[in-house]
Protein backbone atom coordinates (compact mmCIF):
# COMPACT_ATOMS: atom_id res chain seq x y z
CA UNK A 1 0.00 0.00 0.00
CA UNK A 2 1.79 3.49 -0.64
CA UNK A 3 2.52 5.93 1.64
CA UNK A 4 0.17 8.38 2.29
CA UNK A 5 0.79 12.30 1.50
CA UNK A 6 0.56 14.98 4.09
CA UNK A 7 -2.81 17.41 3.55
CA UNK A 8 0.05 20.13 3.92
CA UNK A 9 2.18 18.70 0.99
CA UNK A 10 -0.78 18.00 -1.23
CA UNK A 11 -1.68 21.36 -0.97
CA UNK A 12 2.07 23.04 -1.29
CA UNK A 13 1.46 20.59 -4.57
CA UNK A 14 -1.17 21.80 -5.56
CA UNK A 15 0.03 24.96 -5.45
CA UNK A 16 3.31 24.64 -7.50
CA UNK A 17 0.66 23.06 -10.45
CA UNK A 18 -1.23 26.43 -10.85
CA UNK A 19 2.40 28.48 -10.77
CA UNK A 20 3.56 25.74 -13.21
CA UNK A 21 0.40 26.11 -15.19
CA UNK A 22 0.32 30.29 -15.55
CA UNK A 23 4.23 30.15 -16.46
CA UNK A 24 2.80 28.61 -19.78
CA UNK A 25 1.57 31.90 -20.79
CA UNK A 26 2.95 34.67 -18.45
CA UNK A 27 6.28 36.40 -18.78
CA UNK A 28 8.29 37.29 -15.83
CA UNK A 29 8.93 41.40 -15.24
CA UNK A 30 11.74 43.43 -16.05
CA UNK A 31 13.45 43.86 -12.44
CA UNK A 32 13.69 47.76 -13.75
CA UNK A 33 10.26 48.06 -14.59
CA UNK A 34 8.43 51.19 -12.96
CA UNK A 35 4.49 52.46 -13.23
CA UNK A 36 3.60 55.85 -13.06
CA UNK A 37 0.11 56.36 -11.26
CA UNK A 38 -2.61 58.60 -11.65
CA UNK A 39 -6.48 58.63 -10.97
CA UNK A 40 -9.42 60.35 -12.07
CA UNK A 41 -12.37 60.97 -9.59
CA UNK A 42 -15.43 63.51 -9.74
CA UNK A 43 -12.98 66.53 -10.03
CA UNK A 44 -11.19 65.23 -12.93
CA UNK A 45 -14.67 64.97 -14.76
CA UNK A 46 -15.80 61.38 -14.11
CA UNK A 47 -19.37 61.27 -13.58
CA UNK A 48 -19.14 59.13 -10.22
CA UNK A 49 -16.73 57.83 -8.63
CA UNK A 50 -18.12 54.17 -8.08
CA UNK A 51 -17.25 52.32 -11.29
CA UNK A 52 -19.18 49.22 -12.36
CA UNK A 53 -17.21 48.93 -15.39
CA UNK A 54 -14.07 49.98 -17.81
CA UNK A 55 -14.67 49.16 -21.76
CA UNK A 56 -11.94 50.68 -24.27
CA UNK A 57 -13.93 50.92 -27.91
CA UNK A 58 -12.05 49.91 -31.42
CA UNK A 59 -11.21 53.63 -31.71
CA UNK A 60 -9.37 54.11 -28.10
CA UNK A 61 -11.85 55.67 -26.18
CA UNK A 62 -12.36 54.54 -23.02
CA UNK A 63 -15.74 53.75 -21.63
CA UNK A 64 -16.44 54.55 -17.66
CA UNK A 65 -19.84 52.94 -15.88
CA UNK A 66 -20.90 54.12 -13.01
CA UNK A 67 -23.34 53.51 -10.29
CA UNK A 68 -25.13 56.72 -10.12
CA UNK A 69 -23.27 59.33 -12.56
CA UNK A 70 -24.13 57.61 -15.77
CA UNK A 71 -21.73 56.75 -18.38
CA UNK A 72 -18.24 58.91 -18.72
CA UNK A 73 -15.79 58.79 -22.25
CA UNK A 74 -12.69 59.86 -22.00
CA UNK A 75 -11.38 60.97 -24.99
CA UNK A 76 -8.27 62.69 -25.86
CA UNK A 77 -7.69 63.66 -22.58
CA UNK A 78 -10.89 64.78 -21.45
CA UNK A 79 -13.93 63.38 -20.16
CA UNK A 80 -17.37 63.60 -21.32
CA UNK A 81 -20.90 62.54 -19.30
CA UNK A 82 -23.63 60.76 -20.52
CA UNK A 83 -26.48 60.57 -18.31
CA UNK A 84 -30.47 60.11 -18.25
CA UNK A 85 -30.66 63.27 -19.99
CA UNK A 86 -28.94 61.94 -22.51
CA UNK A 87 -31.49 58.86 -22.55
CA UNK A 88 -29.91 56.07 -20.79
CA UNK A 89 -32.57 54.49 -18.49
CA UNK A 90 -30.69 54.43 -15.65
CA UNK A 91 -27.62 55.83 -14.30
CA UNK A 92 -26.79 52.65 -12.54
CA UNK A 93 -24.41 51.56 -15.72
CA UNK A 94 -22.87 48.20 -15.02
CA UNK A 95 -21.91 46.99 -18.66
CA UNK A 96 -19.88 48.70 -21.83
CA UNK A 97 -20.01 46.75 -25.01
CA UNK A 98 -19.36 46.87 -28.60
CA UNK A 99 -20.97 45.20 -31.52
CA UNK A 100 -18.91 43.92 -34.61
CA UNK A 101 -20.46 47.57 -36.57
CA UNK A 102 -18.88 49.46 -33.77
CA UNK A 103 -22.24 50.68 -31.95
CA UNK A 104 -21.68 50.70 -28.44
CA UNK A 105 -24.29 49.18 -26.00
CA UNK A 106 -25.05 49.98 -22.12
CA UNK A 107 -26.73 47.79 -19.27
CA UNK A 108 -28.06 49.65 -16.96
CA UNK A 109 -30.43 49.24 -13.99
CA UNK A 110 -33.36 49.80 -15.79
CA UNK A 111 -32.51 48.31 -19.41
CA UNK A 112 -30.30 47.99 -22.26
CA UNK A 113 -29.46 51.53 -23.91
CA UNK A 114 -27.22 51.95 -27.70
CA UNK A 115 -25.35 54.91 -28.15
CA UNK A 116 -26.70 56.39 -31.05
CA UNK A 117 -25.73 60.51 -32.37
CA UNK A 118 -24.15 61.49 -28.97
CA UNK A 119 -27.20 59.99 -27.01
CA UNK A 120 -28.93 56.82 -26.03
CA UNK A 121 -31.55 55.08 -27.13
CA UNK A 122 -34.07 52.36 -25.44
CA UNK A 123 -32.61 49.06 -26.84
CA UNK A 124 -34.89 46.55 -24.96
CA UNK A 125 -35.94 44.91 -21.13
CA UNK A 126 -36.79 48.13 -20.12
CA UNK A 127 -37.16 48.17 -16.31
CA UNK A 128 -35.02 44.96 -16.00
CA UNK A 129 -32.30 45.21 -13.79
CA UNK A 130 -28.99 44.22 -15.67
CA UNK A 131 -25.90 43.19 -14.53
CA UNK A 132 -23.93 42.08 -17.20
CA UNK A 133 -23.65 41.22 -21.12
CA UNK A 134 -21.85 40.14 -23.83
CA UNK A 135 -21.99 39.65 -27.84
CA UNK A 136 -21.27 35.99 -28.84
CA UNK A 137 -19.44 35.36 -32.41
CA UNK A 138 -22.78 35.70 -34.09
CA UNK A 139 -23.05 39.33 -32.79
CA UNK A 140 -26.56 37.49 -30.37
CA UNK A 141 -26.53 39.80 -27.46
CA UNK A 142 -26.58 37.62 -23.57
CA UNK A 143 -27.65 40.05 -20.90
CA UNK A 144 -27.97 39.18 -17.41
CA UNK A 145 -30.30 40.30 -14.83
CA UNK A 146 -30.52 40.06 -11.10
CA UNK A 147 -33.53 40.13 -8.63
CA UNK A 148 -35.00 43.53 -7.90
CA UNK A 149 -38.13 43.56 -5.93
CA UNK A 150 -41.40 44.44 -7.54
CA UNK A 151 -38.81 45.04 -11.14
CA UNK A 152 -37.26 42.01 -12.16
CA UNK A 153 -36.86 38.48 -11.92
CA UNK A 154 -33.23 37.73 -12.41
CA UNK A 155 -32.65 35.37 -15.35
CA UNK A 156 -30.63 34.94 -18.42
CA UNK A 157 -31.93 36.98 -21.96
CA UNK A 158 -30.67 36.58 -25.38
CA UNK A 159 -31.37 38.87 -28.39
CA UNK A 160 -30.11 37.05 -31.59
CA UNK A 161 -28.05 38.75 -34.16
CA UNK A 162 -28.21 41.97 -32.43
CA UNK A 163 -25.03 43.20 -33.43
CA UNK A 164 -25.45 42.50 -36.96
CA UNK A 165 -29.22 44.45 -37.42
CA UNK A 166 -28.96 48.04 -39.63
CA UNK A 167 -29.35 50.60 -36.90
CA UNK A 168 -32.79 51.43 -38.40
CA UNK A 169 -33.99 47.81 -37.86
CA UNK A 170 -32.64 47.61 -34.03
CA UNK A 171 -36.29 49.32 -32.63
CA UNK A 172 -37.67 46.08 -32.05
CA UNK A 173 -35.67 43.28 -30.29
CA UNK A 174 -36.87 40.06 -29.67
CA UNK A 175 -35.69 38.84 -26.39
CA UNK A 176 -35.64 35.34 -25.24
CA UNK A 177 -35.72 34.60 -21.81
CA UNK A 178 -33.06 31.33 -21.37
CA UNK A 179 -34.08 28.64 -18.91
CA UNK A 180 -31.38 27.71 -16.57
CA UNK A 181 -33.11 26.10 -13.82
CA UNK A 182 -36.39 24.58 -14.39
CA UNK A 183 -38.91 24.98 -11.81
CA UNK A 184 -37.82 28.52 -9.97
CA UNK A 185 -37.43 31.70 -10.72
CA UNK A 186 -34.39 32.91 -12.96
CA UNK A 187 -30.95 32.95 -11.69
CA UNK A 188 -29.08 36.49 -10.45
CA UNK A 189 -26.09 36.44 -13.23
CA UNK A 190 -23.72 38.46 -12.28
CA UNK A 191 -20.96 37.43 -15.24
CA UNK A 192 -21.61 36.58 -19.35
CA UNK A 193 -18.97 35.05 -20.71
CA UNK A 194 -18.04 33.26 -24.57
CA UNK A 195 -15.12 30.63 -24.59
CA UNK A 196 -13.11 30.11 -27.90
CA UNK A 197 -15.54 27.25 -28.12
CA UNK A 198 -18.64 29.04 -28.56
CA UNK A 199 -19.79 28.16 -25.23
CA UNK A 200 -21.26 30.68 -23.16
CA UNK A 201 -20.67 30.97 -19.09
CA UNK A 202 -22.75 32.73 -16.63
CA UNK A 203 -21.43 33.57 -13.01
CA UNK A 204 -24.12 34.04 -10.47
CA UNK A 205 -24.84 35.56 -7.21
CA UNK A 206 -28.52 34.62 -6.05
CA UNK A 207 -28.25 37.17 -2.29
CA UNK A 208 -24.03 36.21 -2.05
CA UNK A 209 -24.86 32.67 -1.68
CA UNK A 210 -24.53 31.75 -5.45
CA UNK A 211 -25.27 29.16 -7.83
CA UNK A 212 -22.12 28.24 -9.68
CA UNK A 213 -21.50 28.74 -12.89
CA UNK A 214 -23.62 27.26 -15.53
CA UNK A 215 -22.82 26.61 -18.95
CA UNK A 216 -24.54 26.39 -22.29
CA UNK A 217 -22.83 24.37 -25.38
CA UNK A 218 -25.56 25.29 -27.95
CA UNK A 219 -27.76 22.19 -26.96
CA UNK A 220 -28.05 21.83 -22.96
CA UNK A 221 -27.33 23.56 -19.97
CA UNK A 222 -24.52 22.49 -17.36
CA UNK A 223 -24.09 23.38 -13.93
CA UNK A 224 -20.89 23.36 -11.90
CA UNK A 225 -21.16 24.37 -7.95
CA UNK A 226 -18.37 23.75 -5.47
CA UNK A 227 -19.60 20.29 -5.46
CA UNK A 228 -17.49 19.98 -8.56
CA UNK A 229 -14.41 21.67 -7.46
CA UNK A 230 -15.52 25.35 -7.94
CA UNK A 231 -13.59 26.92 -5.24
CA UNK A 232 -16.93 29.90 -4.37
CA UNK A 233 -20.31 29.42 -6.00
CA UNK A 234 -20.49 33.35 -5.72
CA UNK A 235 -18.65 34.09 -9.10
CA UNK A 236 -17.90 37.52 -10.31
CA UNK A 237 -15.57 37.52 -12.91
CA UNK A 238 -14.58 34.96 -15.69
CA UNK A 239 -11.40 34.68 -18.30
CA UNK A 240 -10.17 32.43 -20.80
CA UNK A 241 -6.47 31.72 -20.86
CA UNK A 242 -4.23 31.32 -24.07
CA UNK A 243 -4.58 27.38 -23.43
CA UNK A 244 -8.77 27.83 -23.21
CA UNK A 245 -8.64 26.79 -19.76
CA UNK A 246 -11.33 29.02 -17.60
CA UNK A 247 -10.93 31.44 -14.70
CA UNK A 248 -13.81 32.48 -12.26
CA UNK A 249 -13.06 35.04 -9.96
CA UNK A 250 -15.30 34.04 -7.05
CA UNK A 251 -16.07 35.51 -3.02
CA UNK A 252 -13.47 32.46 -2.25
CA UNK A 253 -10.62 33.14 -4.60
CA UNK A 254 -9.97 31.63 -7.99
CA UNK A 255 -11.10 28.33 -9.30
CA UNK A 256 -9.41 27.06 -12.84
CA UNK A 257 -11.37 24.37 -15.27
CA UNK A 258 -9.43 22.93 -17.90
CA UNK A 259 -12.98 20.35 -18.62
CA UNK A 260 -11.19 17.53 -16.71
CA UNK A 261 -9.68 19.08 -13.57
CA UNK A 262 -10.31 21.81 -10.75
CA UNK A 263 -7.54 24.12 -9.73
CA UNK A 264 -7.39 26.86 -7.13
CA UNK A 265 -5.69 29.83 -6.55
CA UNK A 266 -5.93 32.30 -3.14
CA UNK A 267 -4.36 34.17 -0.58
CA UNK A 268 -2.28 31.27 0.31
CA UNK A 269 -0.27 31.59 -3.66
CA UNK A 270 -0.29 35.43 -3.52
CA UNK A 271 -3.71 36.80 -4.01
CA UNK A 272 -4.34 40.25 -1.74
CA UNK A 273 -8.02 38.76 -1.05
CA UNK A 274 -9.96 35.79 -2.49
CA UNK A 275 -12.71 38.19 -3.08
CA UNK A 276 -12.19 38.40 -6.97
CA UNK A 277 -13.97 41.10 -8.94
CA UNK A 278 -12.11 40.96 -12.05
CA UNK A 279 -9.29 39.71 -14.34
CA UNK A 280 -6.95 40.50 -16.78
CA UNK A 281 -4.30 39.43 -18.71
CA UNK A 282 -2.19 42.59 -20.48
CA UNK A 283 -0.47 43.13 -23.72
CA UNK A 284 3.41 41.76 -22.04
CA UNK A 285 1.66 38.64 -20.59
CA UNK A 286 1.06 39.72 -16.61
CA UNK A 287 -1.89 38.47 -15.11
CA UNK A 288 -3.92 40.93 -12.58
CA UNK A 289 -6.54 40.66 -10.35
CA UNK A 290 -8.71 43.13 -8.83
CA UNK A 291 -9.82 42.11 -5.41
CA UNK A 292 -11.22 43.82 -2.17
CA UNK A 293 -7.77 44.66 -0.90
CA UNK A 294 -6.36 46.14 -3.92
CA UNK A 295 -4.70 44.78 -7.22
CA UNK A 296 -2.49 41.53 -7.36
CA UNK A 297 0.21 40.87 -10.29
CA UNK A 298 1.81 37.38 -11.66
CA UNK A 299 3.99 37.32 -13.76
CA UNK A 300 4.98 33.93 -13.66
CA UNK A 301 7.14 33.64 -11.15
CA UNK A 302 6.72 36.54 -8.66
CA UNK A 303 3.60 38.41 -6.85
CA UNK A 304 3.39 42.38 -6.65
CA UNK A 305 0.78 44.19 -4.94
CA UNK A 306 -0.68 47.52 -5.23
CA UNK A 307 -2.56 48.60 -2.75
CA UNK A 308 -1.25 52.17 -1.64
CA UNK A 309 -4.02 55.35 -2.04
CA UNK A 310 -1.13 56.60 -4.55
CA UNK A 311 -1.68 54.05 -6.83
CA UNK A 312 -5.42 53.65 -5.91
CA UNK A 313 -8.35 55.83 -4.94
CA UNK A 314 -9.95 53.15 -3.01
CA UNK A 315 -8.77 48.69 -2.57
CA UNK A 316 -12.69 47.39 -3.85
CA UNK A 317 -11.42 46.71 -7.71
CA UNK A 318 -14.28 45.88 -9.85
CA UNK A 319 -13.11 45.96 -13.20
CA UNK A 320 -9.62 46.26 -15.54
CA UNK A 321 -8.99 47.06 -18.71
CA UNK A 322 -5.97 48.52 -20.68
CA UNK A 323 -5.84 51.22 -23.61
CA UNK A 324 -3.98 51.13 -26.63
CA UNK A 325 -1.54 53.24 -25.05
CA UNK A 326 -0.77 49.88 -22.95
CA UNK A 327 -2.04 51.90 -19.94
CA UNK A 328 -3.80 49.90 -17.50
CA UNK A 329 -7.04 51.11 -15.87
CA UNK A 330 -8.60 49.91 -12.35
CA UNK A 331 -12.35 51.07 -11.58
CA UNK A 332 -12.89 51.04 -8.01
CA UNK A 333 -16.09 50.92 -6.20
CA UNK A 334 -15.70 51.31 -2.14
CA UNK A 335 -19.49 51.34 -1.22
CA UNK A 336 -18.03 54.52 0.44
CA UNK A 337 -20.25 57.70 -0.46
CA UNK A 338 -17.44 60.32 -2.03
CA UNK A 339 -14.63 57.63 -2.00
CA UNK A 340 -13.76 55.88 -5.04
CA UNK A 341 -12.20 56.60 -9.11
CA UNK A 342 -10.39 55.07 -11.44
CA UNK A 343 -6.56 54.01 -10.90
CA UNK A 344 -4.38 54.43 -13.75
CA UNK A 345 -0.72 52.90 -13.96
CA UNK A 346 1.31 53.68 -16.89
CA UNK A 347 4.34 51.58 -17.98
CA UNK A 348 7.31 54.36 -17.75
CA UNK A 349 9.61 53.57 -20.49
CA UNK A 350 13.43 54.59 -20.59
CA UNK A 351 13.74 58.29 -21.68
CA UNK A 352 11.25 58.79 -19.02
CA UNK A 353 13.24 57.39 -16.26
CA UNK A 354 16.02 59.52 -17.42
CA UNK A 355 14.12 62.71 -17.66
CA UNK A 356 13.19 62.28 -13.86
CA UNK A 357 17.01 61.24 -12.91
CA UNK A 358 18.18 64.42 -14.70
CA UNK A 359 15.55 66.57 -13.53
CA UNK A 360 16.20 65.19 -9.71
CA UNK A 361 20.35 65.79 -10.12
CA UNK A 362 18.99 69.62 -11.86
CA UNK A 363 16.70 70.61 -9.38
CA UNK A 364 17.81 68.97 -6.44
CA UNK A 365 15.15 71.11 -4.12
CA UNK A 366 11.88 69.77 -6.13
CA UNK A 367 12.54 66.18 -5.51
CA UNK A 368 9.71 65.41 -5.01
CA UNK A 369 8.02 67.15 -8.12
CA UNK A 370 5.62 64.31 -10.11
CA UNK A 371 7.39 64.84 -13.53
CA UNK A 372 5.50 63.53 -16.49
CA UNK A 373 2.93 61.93 -15.08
Amino acid sequence: MGELVPRRNSAALARNEVRELMREFLEEADGDEELSWDSFTVKDGLPHNWVFDIFVDSTGRVWAGTWGGGVGVYHHGAWKSYDRRHGLSSNDVTCIREDSKGRIWAATSGGVNRFENDRFVDAGLTGNSLLNMTFDHQDNLWVGCWRHTGRTAGGLYVAENAGKRATSALGELDWQAMDMRRGTRGLEVLKVFEDSRGRIWVGTYNGGRGEGVGCWDGSRWRRFTTRDGLVGDCVYSMFEDPDGRMWFGTTNGVAIYDDKVWRTLTTRDGLRSNQVYAMFIDDQNKMWFGTRKGVSRFDGKNWKAFTRRKELPAKLVRTIAQDNDGSLWFGTYPFMPGRGGIGRAKKRDIYDKLEGRMTQNLLPGNRNKRIGS
